[in-house]
């Protein structure tokens, strides 16, 4: 099956899910921005697909049908399995506020993987590096690096307080050690 297929699928059992969920197509819709219209419309399609009725109409909501539920129970599972790729991947997607002073280099910044890293003004970083201490250094957290066997130079390198800026802020500091 392609994956086209399989994403048409499985949009299917979510959508089922959701209105067995909500108990209506409405609240299922409301719940998922979208129209009652076009969710009915995936409904439809999702029955002529399997070749059965997923739900009664009722009155006051839908009533799912064994197939239905089913398809709930196994939706289900799918969903666990996105929950857990997406809890896996959490830093995915964020940006990471970067501030480099001039002078200073970093090998293998575009390495670092999870995070977007965006560079700016020092007082907009949530990580900075530099050769002398940041003024913001009292609301960071702060590692102070020599460079080299006979350098003398310090390298300050600060992250705010949140996971990807310090994950960030270790990089970093392994990169320095390794130039």
């Amino acid at each position: 099956m392609s994956v086209k297929k399989k994403l048409i699928l499985f949009k299917y059992l979510l959508y089922v899910k959701e209105i067995v969920e909500a108990g209506s197509i409405t609240e299922a819709a409301e719940n998922n921005g979208i129209k009652s219209s076009n969710l009915s419309k995936v409904i439809q399609d999702a029955e002529n697909l399997f070749g059965r009725s997923l739900f009664s109409r009722a009155a006051h909501g839908m009533i799912p049908s064994v197939d239905a539920l089913e398809m709930v129970r196994v939706a289900r599972k799918m969903d666990d399995c996105l929950n857990e790729v997406t809890t896996s991947f959490k830093n995915v997607g964020k940006i990471v506020k970067l501030y480099v002073a001039p002078g200073i280099l970093i090998k293998n910044l575009s390495d670092f993987q999870g995070v977007f890293i965006e560079t700016l003004e020092e007082n907009e970083a949530d990580v900075i590096v530099s050769n002398i201490k940041p003024l913001a250094s009292d609301q960071l957290i702060s590692t102070e690096n020599r460079v080299g066997k006979d350098v003398v130079q310090s390298v300050w390198v600060c992250a705010k307080n949140s996971s990807q800026a310090i994950l960030l802020a270790r990089f970093i500091i392994l990169q320095i050690h390794h130039q």
